[in-house]
């Protein structure tokens, strides 16, 4: 649109120079909803040490080749195990309790083992060295309970810090927003300021959230969000992703799928979409147009470029994912 500010245009004057905010290495129960800062990698194999599968004796398979019920072997000072528990030097198997038989108090067994059998050996779940999860990652659940298992007690990671202006429209949902994306709110030394815009006259070439607008100020990115709701989640999404993705050094996950309908869009404009699964097709929304029962059933979002005229069905479609964008 002829005076209006093309969306690419504004995302690249705003963000040139800007790099990845510094890494932190902080303990794992904090890392929660943070971006990883560098590969993460396993310290050792795990496990560390052959373990038990199963209840049992430890012991060494070929000692009790031939073992049977009319040729027993007894097996003094044999350990008995549970599962998880290592195994003793020199042991390489466990035989399980129903292969073994109890006469005058001494175990007896009536089986053989073969070595490697009722254990997880060393490196099973993993060699010391393997990458875990790369850089970029976002921390959650998942990858904290592979930490937690591996041995893992801080990680490095990047937190951006946001600055939310408390006349922001729908501040306490921007709150919760940059939160799921790993930033810290905080008025000190922030690196991205949200504030609501300071002009209510369209400059942005961008469907809804033509007040929208990204600016960097004294090395301070500073995101403008039109008052409408509408226009104040556009802006996020078309600004505030991309802002926040480079701060924190990482990259928004798409999934590619053929639209089920045809998108009609306006030469001109970049148009925010959202997208709703409908089996392994996107369902789009009208395009530049958000509400919020739209909102509550989409799983992503795409921006239809300012050069189209619209998406033909069946079209693949890169889709940004609106939970746990960045993975």
């Amino acid at each position: 649109m002829s005076g209006l500010t093309p969306l690419d245009t504004c995302i690249e004057q705003a963000l040139h120079g800007t790099h990845p905010v510094p890494a932190e290495t902080i303990a794992l129960q904090e890392a929660m909803g943070h971006v990883l800062a560098d590969d993460l990698v396993l310290p050792h194999d795990l496990p560390r040490r052959h373990e038990a599968l199963c209840a049992g004796f430890a012991v060494n398979a070929l000692d009790l080749m031939g073992a049977s019920a009319a040729l027993p072997f007894p097996l003094p000072g044999a350990r008995q195990l549970l599962p998880g528990m290592p195994l003793p030097p020199g042991t390489d198997a466990v035989l399980p309790r129903d292969c073994t038989r109890i006469i005058n108090e001494q175990a007896e067994a009536i089986q053989a083992p073969n070595p490697g059998e009722g254990i997880r050996r060393t490196g099973h779940d993993g060699r010391k060295g393997e990458v875990i999860a790369r850089a970029g990652q976002q921390v959650g659940a998942r990858l904290r309970m592979v930490a937690m298992l591996a041995g893992i007690s801080h990680l490095p990671v990047r937190r951006p810090r946001v600055q939310i202006a408390p006349d922001a429209p729908q501040a306490g949902l921007i709150a919760s927003w940059a939160r799921s994306l790993g930033a810290l709110i905080t008025e000190d030394a922030p690196h991205l300021a949200i504030r609501p815009t300071q002009t209510h006259q369209p400059r942005l070439a961008l469907a809804p959230g033509d007040t929208g607008w990204l600016s960097r100020k004294d090395g301070t990115l500073v995101l403008d969000l039109p008052p409408r709701f509408d226009g104040t989640i556009a802006a996020l999404l078309a600004l505030g992703l991309p802002a926040l993705a480079t701060l924190s050094g990482t990259t928004p996950q798409t999934t590619t799928r053929p639209v089920a309908r045809k998108i009609t869009s306006t030469i001109g404009l970049s148009e925010l979409v959202l997208l709703s699964r409908a089996g392994a097709s996107w369902q789009p929304g009208p395009a530049g147009t958000v509400t919020l029962t739209a909102l509550a059933r989409a799983e992503a979002f795409a921006l239809i470029p300012p050069g189209s005229e619209g998406i033909a069905a069946d079209t693949g479609l890169p889709g940004t994912h609106l939970e746990n964008p960045f993975g």
